[in-house]
């Protein structure tokens, strides 16, 4: 097989899988909020991680500080775990003002009180228009890249049949 047709049956199923998942993005577009909420889930299985997993950790902290929250449904998820509920802690990020102990014996005046799961749900539906909008240019450049493939190879083989 040609390289040229290799890259385009390649191109081809690229853009297929794109396509399936847009169409199940769709399908389970529901599963973002509600009782079974995947996004909850997840947010709970970092939470349980937090300490033990540097990345998981820092993007935990990192989620609390731009959201402005703490936990996932609220600061009160925290004593869930049995690491902040011996202390009566939350973890640092979780503090309106950084101080040394603002996370200790937390308040509604020194920690965000707010989960973290509402926040994303916001943002998400926020901007899902521009996340559909570049899936839509990548998906476009994919295609004008399999049709100018296909041009090559015809071109490639007009050539061979001329000599």
């Amino acid at each position: 097989m040609h390289s040229s047709l290799q890259f385009a049956v390649l191109l081809s199923i690229i853009f297929l899988v794109e396509i399936a998942a847009a169409i199940a993005g769709y399908v389970f577009k529901d599963k973002v909020g509600g009782s079974t909420c995947l996004l909850e889930e997840g947010v709970w299985d970092t939470m349980s991680k937090y300490g033990e997993d540097v990345p998981l950790t820092e993007a935990v902290d990192r989620l609390q500080e731009d959201f402005h929250c703490c936990g996932s449904n609220n600061y009160t998820d925290w004593a869930t775990l049995e690491r902040f509920r011996a202390n009566n802690t939350v973890p640092h990020s979780c503090c309106r003002v950084n101080t040394t102990n603002c996370n200790v014996n937390p308040t509604a005046s020194t920690i965000y009180v707010e989960g973290c799961q509402k926040g994303i749900e916001v943002w998400m539906k926020k901007n899902i228009l521009i996340v559909a909008a570049v899936a839509l240019g990548i998906a476009f450049f994919e295609i004008l890249g399999i049709i100018f493939t296909c041009c090559l190879m015809k071109g490639i083989r007009s050539g061979y049949e001329v000599m």
